[in-house]
């Protein structure tokens, strides 16, 4: 009885809120109020769409896109590329050692629990620590489409020494990312 009666409160204060919309014709009106219209939201009036494939003006002739055209990287500005790369993988290696420390802290502090603030902490460095070797795979394809680049050029062997190299750098910092993540 007392579960009626409160629904049938609710169901009246309901369509007292209705019929107190009802003020400006038979329906509450869907279009937005003069305080719901920004200036930065483009408004299309209302009216027919002409959207539609069968709406298309007469005697219109589509017009196809033409695609810009793709500009490859030239083997010319290969050094410069790997400039980049090394000065990322530089990065990475000079971070090493500050996040090492910090990580190995944090996980001795936390004595394998996961559920205390110092879980929490050793959770954070270890993200810190795989956050770390993020750009390490952009640099690895860098690597792979300048040595696709540079296959078959001429004057093309210092670079390809260079390439190497930081290609073996990667791979002693990926070993280290393993050992630390493994704690």
């Amino acid at each position: 009885m007392r579960k009626t009666l409160s629904a049938a409160v609710l169901a009246l204060v309901f369509l007292a809120g209705c019929a107190g919309m009802n003020r400006a014709g038979p329906w509450p009106s869907l279009a937005p109020r003069a305080a719901e219209i920004s200036p930065l939201v483009p408004r299309t009036p209302l009216g027919a769409c002409n959207c539609g494939p069968d709406t298309a003006p007469i005697g219109a002739v589509p017009v196809a896109a033409v695609p810009a055209p793709v500009v490859a990287p030239s083997p010319a500005d290969a050094g410069a590329r790997l400039d980049a790369a090394e000065r990322v993988i530089a990065t990475v290696e000079k971070s090493l050692p500050a996040q090492v420390r910090a990580t190995r802290t944090a996980i001795a502090a936390a004595h394998g629990e996961t559920d205390s603030d110092a879980g929490i902490a050793a959770e954070v460095q270890r993200s810190r620590w795989e956050a770390l070797f993020l750009p390490l795979a952009d640099q690895t394809r860098v690597l792979d489409d300048l040595e696709t680049e540079l296959a078959g050029t001429a004057d093309a062997a210092p670079l390809l020494v260079r390439l190497e190299a930081a290609r073996e750098r990667i791979a002693g910092l990926q070993a280290q990312r393993t050992a630390v993540s493994g704690l």
